[in-house]
């Protein structure tokens, strides 16, 4: 938690964000970048809390302010916990907002196909066979087997 008012000419309301994080999204010029890889920094292991505090004493460092959907998925556990929240509602984000078109690569795969399903807050992926489950709160990956009397 820091101070966030001197972002109120980015964010509208800076007190509603009292949180500062790098994504972990990064761009350099390719020579300041070798800059600090090879000669100032040669110990350095991680971007974000070891070369760029560091960058900011000698370059020009810029951040952009991102107030949008985004989780951490570091770990397993993040990456599982954040995608079965996106099966809640409201979910904190949108895959059908016509402003924002969400795409995923084709697949050639035919359709899911459910015979008497009983499901509740669920993303259920191509090619996938349901038959006489129970599913909530869950995601099912493509081409998943769900038999019958399976409760997720």
């Amino acid at each position: 938690r820091v101070e966030t008012n001197f972002l109120s000419y980015a964010i509208d309301d800076a007190q509603k964000y009292p949180y500062l994080a790098s994504m972990g999204i990064y761009v350099f010029k390719k020579d300041a970048l070798l800059d600090l890889l090879k000669s100032k920094y040669t110990q350095s292991h991680d971007c974000g809390s070891e070369l760029l505090p560091r960058a900011v004493l000698d370059h020009s460092v810029q951040a952009c302010i991102f107030t949008g959907y985004w989780e951490d998925v570091g770990t397993i556990k993040s990456f599982f916990d954040a995608n079965l929240a996106l099966t809640e509602q409201p979910s904190k984000f949108d895959f059908y907002d016509p402003k924002t078109p969400f795409f995923t690569a084709p697949r050639c795969l035919p359709p899911t196909q459910l015979d008497k399903c009983k499901m509740k807050y669920a993303f259920i992926s191509d090619g996938c066979l349901l038959r006489e489950c129970n599913i909530e709160h869950s995601v099912i990956g493509v081409c998943s087997r769900v038999s019958s009397g399976c409760e997720l």
